[in-house]
């Protein structure tokens, strides 16, 4: 650890080292030069153990599963500007949250999310209108979506694997969320809809761009032609969760389950394995191939997998470090 720090104290005296301290300042207690490695390990790094939100409730297991809950109960958990806010720093807080292994995205209250609050359109509006300009207006408008695509995004760029529970309603933007999810499991009761054409709204945050992924190309467009209602139970059919419950309690404690168990597992593995996952859906056979030899050719010597070998050998439970 000395040795690093002084090749580190060596790289900051040179004119790059200098340039990168310019917007950086190195400080006594070496804090920057942890930050100056990307910052997720620095002690100084928000986390998300502790963070206080307006509208979700947040829980963190000691084995590192994120309980993420939508908590607008009263409002059935419908997306205004502070949720949006609040779930760009919740995800910005787990990236970078060394105890972060796994998250469960879930809504307190009788519904999962009923989709966008209305008062969101409206205030687009307003803000959209205080310009005069018909050109400005209209670049106002695609940073807001543009913001939204950002937001709902960040479940499928957030390196820990994000798991979405189900129940009640799943209308509209939180359909385009759970799409974002790695895995997603709802109650047989739970009440799915494409709903943004019957508000004369294309869907534009991710529901269309994700969904004929999951479900295949012609259910997506018949769902989100229509914007007709379906159930737990159809959207297992249609293999939009992985299993469908029969009420609440059961789901949450399966979704809990399957959550600790892969947090049990190595955090660079599994990192790099949802990396890996992602990275092949947006690249052809033969880049993915490349990419996942590449990683593992830097990953393969850590002590990860010197401990899941050790582990294995000595029929014990394997033990990571917190990083």
């Amino acid at each position: 650890m000395q040795a690093a720090k002084s090749m580190a104290i060596r790289f900051l005296r040179t004119p790059l080292g200098k340039r990168l301290l310019a917007a950086q300042p190195l400080q006594a207690d070496g804090l920057a030069l942890q930050a100056l490695a990307g910052g997720v390990h620095s002690p100084a790094a928000e986390t998300i153990a502790g963070a206080d939100y307006e509208t979700i409730a947040v829980s963190v297991s000691s084995s590192g599963v994120v309980d993420l809950a939508l908590n607008r109960p009263r409002k059935l958990n419908a997306i205004n500007m502070a949720v949006w806010n609040d779930l760009a720093d919740a995800f910005r807080r787990i990236d970078n949250d060394p105890n972060a292994r796994c998250v469960v995205l879930r809504g307190e209250g009788r519904h999962f999310c009923t989709g966008m609050d209305l008062n969101v359109f409206s205030q687009m509006t307003a803000l959209s209108y205080q310009e005069t300009c018909d050109a400005r207006k209209r670049e106002m408008l695609r940073k807001f979506i543009l913001r939204f695509q950002e937001i709902i995004s960040m479940p499928e760029k957030c390196r820990v694997p994000v798991i979405a529970a189900v129940h009640g309603h799943c209308i509209g933007a939180a359909v385009d969320l759970i799409t974002a999810c790695d895995m997603r499991y709802a109650t047989e009761t739970a009440n799915f809809s494409v709903k943004e054409i019957d508000l004369g709204i294309v869907a534009d945050v991710g529901t269309l761009q994700r969904l004929p992924a999951i479900v295949g190309d012609s259910r997506c467009r018949e769902l989100s032609y229509t914007g007709r209602d379906f159930s737990g139970g159809d959207a297992l059919r249609y293999g939009l969760v992985l299993a469908a419950y029969e009420d609440e309690e059961k789901l949450n404690a399966e979704v809990s389950k399957l959550a600790e168990d892969i947090a049990s597992k190595s955090p660079m593995a599994v990192r790099g394995t949802k990396y890996a996952i992602t990275y092949q859906g947006q690249h052809d056979t033969a880049t993915a191939l490349d990419q996942i030899a590449t990683w593992n050719a830097a990953m393969l010597l850590g002590h990860d997998v010197e401990e899941a070998l050790a582990a294995t050998m000595e029929k014990r439970k394997a033990h990571f470090p917190r990083t």
